[in-house]
């Protein structure tokens, strides 16, 4: 009796192992694979701390684009974000949107509205920021450098 219970212990392990592992290795449907993508956000040499970055696919209409963001930190730092918390983005060609607050974020007052844009909304639509990076299935390493 030990022995087919310790087979049916075994087998329901292995069974679970397998199931779980399955799991794991599918993507939710419809994501594309995306690759790490950090840098640092400056102004004039100077870190850029709160700014906030955005990379839309170049070509897609604005609306349903699949974008991904990131907040830089308080050194000007930032890894973008796509689908998990500081995964990367997709490969292709991006216009990038950046909107920098005269003061931190509040992260107790979700409901406040934007700051002021210290850059005066230069880098704000995504049609018009000359802002432009590709993506390549690597470690993405992008500074952007505002003079």
């Amino acid at each position: 009796m030990r022995t087919t219970f310790g087979r049916a212990v075994v087998a329901g392990c292995v069974a679970a192992a397998v199931v779980t592992a399955g799991c794991a290795k599918k993507g939710r449907p419809g994501e594309k694979p995306v690759y790490p993508v950090k840098g640092r956000l400056t102004h004039k040499g100077e870190p850029m701390p709160y700014a906030v970055v955005t990379f839309y696919p170049a070509g897609e209409p604005f609306a349903p684009a699949l974008k991904s963001r990131a907040t830089a930190d308080q050194d000007g730092y930032y890894e973008l974000t796509t689908y998990d918390l500081k995964d990367g983005a997709p490969e292709g060609e991006y216009g990038v949107v950046l909107y920098w607050p005269v003061k931190p974020p509040d992260p107790n007052n979700l409901e406040a509205p934007n700051p002021p844009d210290r850059l005066g909304h230069a880098y704000s639509d995504p049609a018009k920021s000359k802002l432009r990076f590709t993506v390549r299935p690597e470690l993405n390493a992008i500074d952007i450098k505002l003079p």
